[in-house]
């Protein structure tokens, strides 16, 4: 098959603010506004025909870096900058296909964010910012959803150019024989969210939406949780118990997956959480539905030596990287580390997942004592273009179940301007559903309806509304205190 060249011609960031319902704390920061960056390209192919695409995504401060020198304002800062750096790279590459200009600028991208003393998973956000603009361009250029240029490689994905042992037949080969219809959803209990009616604030949002974990089990049917753990043992073992209360009261079958964000700075630390876990009458139930720990470790150290076997055993859980996913072969590294897992972010680079997915396979075919696997995880996408996008991702990798908090920290549709909601609503009645004075992530029986994700690009119908948002030369950090 022969693949079309292109290059970027044109490129725009524009910002838009979003604020909290509720707030959300994971690691060190609680978050209540937090930017969205917007990217927009226009490609141009080399029978000279042109087509725009975009990408889109949450600018999270101290979650690419944590450095505590750094304030969230440079974090943002610096999340700009490398999507600048990122766009004067594809704008100088000239044509390629999309998997090689992914390929070809990644290096460059990363030792200019590096040399401005940012970090490889800040570079690889503004490498997949570009990567995912340019495969929505494709296909809106040729009609094809993001599952048909998969499967049809019009993207011209080579595996074996970044890991030797994985071919595009292993990738291909590991995806599920048609996109998903849909998909669970897993939802994030952050470390301030309230539990039960009991921890309800006489301030809590009235907007119609949940607010404690109990009531998000009873109207939404939650099949699967995502708890973090902050790594304070006591305030672990107390706020583990009462969420196994609210989860035994529901009486509905429920699946777990931890997330330390990097609160450990080694794994002994983390076993004597899961010692005083396993010793705790009250949370037997609630460990046995543990699936996988993500992120114990600070990225400092998660890569730096091999697992220790005897806490590796003791855990007795997979444990899964993701903020030491800085670079496109980590998940290689971190298998020979002891890791099993790694998280899908469209935020990290999606050509990335799709090789991920087939390294998984290789290394499962080859040692049945393993399953290596990849989960689907979020960094709170938003409606429209980063939620979609990454949900069309994960249709096509097959994750059975995806972290979604964006719906629960942010009320409904209310950060879009009115065109994009009302769109969204008509063109996606499946996921969304009027709430309000805009609309909300449908959830039904703790399910998201994929099945019209399947349109020409990478997941949303409509280009969305520049001239609606901030120019990112013109943006402030300070424009998050006006909370309307």
């Amino acid at each position: 098959m022969t693949i079309p060249k292109l290059r970027v011609v044109e490129s725009r960031v524009v910002v838009r603010n979003a604020f909290t319902r509720l707030p959300f704390r994971f690691g060190v920061v609680t978050m209540e506004a937090a930017p969205v960056g917007i990217l927009q390209v226009v490609v141009e192919f080399e029978n000279g025909a042109r087509a725009s695409g975009v990408a889109s995504d949450f600018l999270a401060y101290k979650w690419f870096d944590k450095s505590p020198e750094k304030t969230p304002a440079d974090n943002v800062a610096d999340l700009l900058q490398a999507i600048r750096d990122a766009r004067a790279v594809y704008s100088e590459a000239g044509f390629g296909t999309p998997f090689g200009l992914w390929f070809s600028t990644r290096e460059e991208i990363e030792a200019k964010s590096l040399a401005r003393g940012f970090n490889r998973l800040g570079a690889s956000f503004a490498s997949s910012m570009m990567e995912r603009a340019v495969i929505d361009a494709v296909g809106r250029h040729s009609g094809l959803t993001f599952d048909q240029m998969v499967r049809e490689n019009s993207l011209s994905i080579d595996p074996s150019a970044l890991l030797p042992e994985v071919g595009y037949s292993d990738m291909l080969g590991a995806l599920p024989a048609r996109p998903l219809d849909e998909v669970a959803l897993r939802h994030t209990v952050g470390l301030v969210d309230p539990i039960s009616a009991a921890d309800k604030e006489e301030d809590a949002p009235k907007d119609g939406f949940p607010v404690t974990l109990e009531e998000y089990l009873a109207i939404d049917k939650l099949r699967y949780l995502k708890v973090k753990v902050g790594g304070q043992i006591e305030e672990d073992i107390d706020r583990l118990t009462q969420i196994a209360e609210v989860v035994r009261t529901a009486g509905q079958p429920i699946q777990m997956t931890f997330d330390g964000n990097e609160q450990y700075k080694n794994l002994e630390d983390f076993v004597a959480l899961v010692e005083r876990i396993k010793a705790t009458p009250a949370l037997e139930a609630l460990w046995k539905s543990v699936l996988f720990i993500e992120q114990p470790l600070h990225r400092d150290v998660a890569m730096a030596a091999p697992l220790p076997a005897d806490a590796v055993a003791a855990i007795g859980k997979p444990l899964l990287i993701d903020e030491a996913d800085g670079w496109a072969e980590a998940f290689y590294d971190a298998i020979e580390l002891g890791y099993e897992g790694v998280s899908h972010k469209n935020c990290k680079g999606v050509y990335r997942s799709l090789i991920n997915t087939g390294l998984a396979a290789v290394r499962n075919r080859a040692n049945s004592d393993k399953h290596y696997f990849l989960s689907a995880e979020d960094l709170t996408n938003l409606a429209v273009v980063p939620l979609q996008a990454d949900l069309a991702v994960i249709a096509t990798l097959g994750i059975p179940h995806v972290e979604r908090n964006g719906h629960h920290y942010f009320c409904g549709l209310d950060h879009l301007p009115e065109s994009e909601w009302a769109a969204a609503l008509k063109q996606h009645a499946g996921l969304y559903e009027p709430h309000g004075k805009s609309g909300a992530l449908r959830i039904d029986n703790g399910m998201l309806d994929l099945r019209s994700l399947q349109v020409p690009g990478l997941g949303a119908s409509d280009l969305p509304d520049l001239d609606n948002g901030v120019a990112e030369e013109d943006w402030k950090f300070e424009m998050l205190e006006n909370k309307p």
